[in-house]
Parts: structure tokens; C-alpha cells; sequence
């Protein structure tokens, strides 16, 4: 019985499966990493929690957020988009 047990514990380990992770090469100075600037940040937190967010990159992408902390039990409704 316990031989059966022990069979059947080491075939569920074995059927586990197998995660690993391999880094990245070491020499990477093949590679072109393309920056992207930010080219507009404007952040504003107002004392009762209220916010404005305004981000812009060199690569088009925007986003507009504003919240306030006008929801149920003091959540906060945020409304916005981005592009």
C-alpha cells in the first residue's frame, strides 16, 4: 500500500508542470530599443481627493483622467479616455 501510495505521489509530482525562466543573452547590444518621450505630464491632486491626469508621447498615444472621491463610502468616480 504504501509503495502504491508512493508511486502515485512521485507520478503526480512528475506530471507537474515544469516553469522556468531563461534571461535575456548577455549580449544585447544587437538590439534597437526605441525611447519614447513623454512629452506632456500634467498631474493635479487637489486636497479633497479630487484628480486630473493629462499624459501625452512622442508616439501619439494620450490619456485624459479625472476623478473625485464622490462614490459610495468615499470611492472614487473617475471618467476620462485615451488614444
Amino acid at each position: 500500500m504504501k509503495t502504491v501510495i508512493l508511486a502515485v505521489v512521485a507520478a503526480v509530482a512528475f506530471a507537474a508542470p515544469q516553469y522556468s525562466y531563461s534571461a535575456p543573452p548577455e549580449d544585447s547590444s544587437e538590439e534597437v530599443i526605441e525611447v519614447i518621450p513623454i512629452v506632456r505630464d500634467d498631474r493635479v491632486h487637489e486636497d479633497d481627493g479630487a484628480y486630473t491626469l493629462d499624459v501625452e508621447t512622442g508616439n501619439g498615444i494620450v490619456l485624459s483622467q479625472s476623478g473625485s472621491p464622490n462614490g459610495p463610502d468615499d470611492s472614487v468616480v473617475k471618467s476620462g479616455h485615451y488614444s
